[in-house]
């Protein structure tokens, strides 16, 4: 049974209400200028260590991108120093678009049940139950008030505390 996602174009694909896609990648890349501006070099060694180097974009996918969003307004392209390097800054209609985007989160959680489900059906059914247990939790912490996270903080370590300790008696019995 095929269902309908009216903002959702593919994985890993995110899509205003306005209709405008963006792939992950240039999520992130808005994201991280938002956060500061940036040389393309910046850009790939922070994914490099925010992806513990399981995944860094090749430069012929990350510069094009760059050069792109600069296209679009959305990012400035300032060069400096005697290397000429290029920095890039977040627009203000980088930033519009950053947040529209950003409006539209529940497609990322969308995204994930449908990753979580691929990958169950490639790699087994035996953990499910507390795999979904854990898409359970989550979506029940993404609904919490604000005024709630610290009370669902100390609940989630008391959580975790107890799952370290069935680890250990596992490991020395």
């Amino acid at each position: 049974m095929r269902r309908s996602h009216p903002t959702m174009r593919g994985i890993l694909h995110y899509t205003t209400e306005e209709g405008h896609t963006r792939s992950l990648i240039s999520l992130y890349v808005l994201h991280s200028l938002h956060c500061k501006p940036k040389t393309g070099y910046d850009l790939l060694k922070e994914i490099e260590e925010v992806t513990a180097g399981a995944w860094v974009p090749s430069k012929g996918t990350l510069y094009p991108l760059l050069h792109s969003l600069a296209d679009e307004g959305l990012v400035t392209e300032e060069e400096t120093g005697i290397r000429s390097k290029t920095i890039y800054s977040l627009t203000s209609a980088g930033e519009e678009v950053l947040s529209a985007i950003k409006a539209c989160r529940h497609q990322s959680r969308e995204q994930l049940l449908l990753l979580k489900t691929l990958h169950t059906r490639i790699f087994g059914e035996e953990r499910a139950s507390l795999r979904e247990m854990m898409w359970e939790i989550r979506e029940y912490i993404h609904t919490l008030p604000t005024e709630k996270h610290e009370e669902a903080l100390e609940i989630l370590r008391g959580c975790k505390k107890r799952l370290l300790e069935l680890r250990d008696e596992e490991r020395s019995g």
